[in-house]
């Protein structure tokens, strides 16, 4: 009889280490490929910063956090990336915020028309946005650069 329990003890702890094992691989894969798309979203990012005002993708970033997926990142990476997307977030709510003074302004500028104080305002918005898009850039490839994402 105890030879049946031993039996069944080490029948339960096999099938329970293989899962640990197939479940290790498997969140391997699945963090290179997470790595891989908010990567790619994050260079999607870089290519719309062109000082034009663009609102940047944070779907990726969004479902990770959702589906619990950032569990397969480290703390640390976790803490960087988040760090990026609370910026990028940042900047589309400015962005937006600048488009809506844009038509406060009245849309068109120059063309030797004397601003009212609403295209001054809208003006001065662009140029703070503009110069934020450019440190902003400069903070995604510092990250882009760092060796983890090849891990």
């Amino acid at each position: 009889m105890s030879f049946m329990i031993g039996e069944a003890f080490f029948g339960v702890l096999t099938a329970f280490i293989l899962e640990r094992l197939y479940s290790s691989y498997k969140d391997g894969q699945n963090r290179q490929k997470l790595k891989e798309n908010l990567k790619g979203e994050l260079e999607r990012c870089m290519t719309l910063l062109t000082g034009k005002g663009n609102l940047l993708p944070t779907a990726m970033w969004n479902s990770t956090v959702t589906s619990g997926d950032v569990k397969l990142l480290s703390f640390d990476k976790r803490t960087k990336i988040s760090s990026i997307y609370f910026e990028i977030d940042n900047h589309n709510y400015e962005a937006k915020r600048v488009r809506d003074s844009a038509v406060l302004a009245g849309g068109e500028t120059g063309s030797g028309v004397m601003y009212t104080g609403s295209q001054q305002y809208w003006l001065q918005l662009s140029k703070v946005l503009r110069e934020n898009e450019v440190i902003l850039k400069q903070k995604i490839s510092e990250l882009l650069k760092e060796p983890w994402w090849m891990e």
